[in-house]
């Protein structure tokens, strides 16, 4: 692991007991990132090829978001599965329920953002997340460009997160009113979806 070893059992603990699975194992091969790949919805790791540990955050935000009848659905191309799933149960398009709208439309702005809310959670650095190479941000200076955004307060993944229940909106989002009663972001009011 070339990132934040350090932070891979106090990630994995914190998975485990929200109820997402994780395995360790060769089922972590030829996954979409390496060291990790999902089955069933389980996540399995290789701690030799993983590039960092926020990568298991970052998958378990795709699968939380979601309800969790989906959960046993999802394998590799967690997009892909998660639209055929949603399609199967409510048709082709975008649902009227927001709790699989949202997902359908924000996914990845919503792992994203749930990802950083669960490492200050945990208390492991955002950067186990957000590290060079990660989402296509090779070269910069400081802060990883995807942090900053969400630290920025315009990212559209806390707003996201916020449509479906599982905080309260914060940063700009908050200031255009409508809240919904919880805590702002980063406070996860439930990490998963029932």
């Amino acid at each position: 692991m070339k990132y934040h070893p350090e932070a891979l059992e106090p990630i994995v603990a914190f998975l485990r007991g929200i109820g997402i699975g994780v395995e360790f194992g060769p089922g972590a091969q030829n996954g979409f990132l390496p060291g990790v790949n999902i089955h069933a919805g389980v996540i399995h790791v290789d701690p030799e090829t993983l590039v960092g540990p926020g990568d298991l955050l970052h998958e378990a935000g795709h699968m939380a978001v979601l309800p969790k009848r989906y959960r046993s659905g999802l394998g590799s191309d967690l997009d892909a599965d998660m639209h055929r799933l949603i399609a199967e149960e409510v048709g082709p398009g975008i649902p009227d329920d927001a709790i699989l709208a949202v997902p359908k439309q924000q996914g990845e702005f919503m792992a994203q953002a749930w990802s950083y809310a669960a490492a200050l959670h945990i208390g492991v650095p955002p950067d186990c997340i957000f590290f060079p190479g990660s989402y296509k941000h090779d070269d910069y200076e400081g802060v990883h460009p995807m942090q900053a955004w969400i630290e920025s307060g315009t990212h559209y993944g806390p707003a996201a997160l916020a449509r479906v229940g599982m905080t309260g909106p914060a940063g700009i989002f908050a200031m255009m009113g409508g809240g919904n009663g919880l805590p702002p972001y980063p406070v996860m009011s439930r990490w998963v979806q029932d």
